[in-house]
């Protein structure tokens, strides 16, 4: 006949095994997904901006390339720095992620340099109470021309930022969309605040290179921008004032 062994356990090791188990998963999902890692750290994070301006790329990273050798990273910084000084003139404190010619992948010590930039973007970011990347972008299809817009999906106030900046840059711009296209795979829109990727024209198209080039253009850019962030912020202010009692 067999015989049936019981095991008692107490309650306090189970609970220090379901503790390491956990330990385990978090520890794994770091090594998989720093990302993870890195936005748990971020939650308690100090705001210390009213918006965060970056410049996509810069360094080593040209971003996109026209032709005869001319990179995203210095028409970018150029719209940006002005876009600074704009907003800065109506009162708002303002960061950047960057104001040289560099990439910010110093401000995080994991990863490719490619994944602690972006990371350090990122981190920047959420230092702030709204954020915009500006970048200029490329194709295969040299006939691809225009700006887009893209915001974080299934997010409302980030949706009515986006449709107002690009109101906004549609009085200076073509666009390549009609309408902001929401993203859930981009990285920077998935900081806490309302953050928009904002992509000004195709290096890849002849027109809007051209374009990109002239410094005229480029202030009408920076301009447009904030007038489209400045809206959101109005706006932003009043629905704030007709939900306090």
């Amino acid at each position: 006949m067999s015989q049936w062994n019981i095991f008692i356990i107490p309650k306090r090791l189970i609970l220090y095994l379901f503790l390491a188990l956990g330990l385990l998963v978090t520890l794994s999902i770091y090594h998989a997904y720093p990302l993870g890692i890195s936005t748990i750290s971020l939650l308690n994070q100090d705001i210390v901006y009213d918006i965060m301006l970056d410049p996509g790329h810069g360094g080593i990273d040209p971003g996109a390339i026209g032709a005869g050798d001319i990179y995203e990273k210095d028409y970018v910084l150029d719209i940006v720095l002005q876009m600074a000084e704009i907003l800065r003139s109506h009162g708002l404190n303002v960061g950047l992620t960057r104001d040289t010619d560099r990439d910010v992948s110093h401000l995080v010590s994991e990863g490719t340099r490619h994944r602690r930039d972006l990371l350090g973007r990122f981190k920047l970011m959420n230092q702030a109470h709204l954020g915009i990347s500006v970048h200029t972008n490329a194709s295969k299809d040299p006939k691809q021309s225009g700006a887009i817009v893209f915001y974080m999906k299934d997010q409302y106030i980030d949706e009515i930022y986006a449709r107002l900046v690009l109101e906004e840059l549609e009085k200076v711009q073509i666009l390549n969309e009609p309408k902001p296209i929401p993203r859930n795979t981009l990285l920077l829109p998935k900081a806490k605040p309302p953050v928009l990727l904002v992509e000004v024209g195709f290096m890849s198209n002849s027109t809007d290179l051209a374009k990109l080039g002239d410094p005229q253009f480029r202030s009408n850019v920076a301009r447009a921008i904030c007038d489209g962030v400045l809206r959101f912020i109005d706006w932003r202010q009043a629905e704030q004032s007709e939900l306090t009692p």
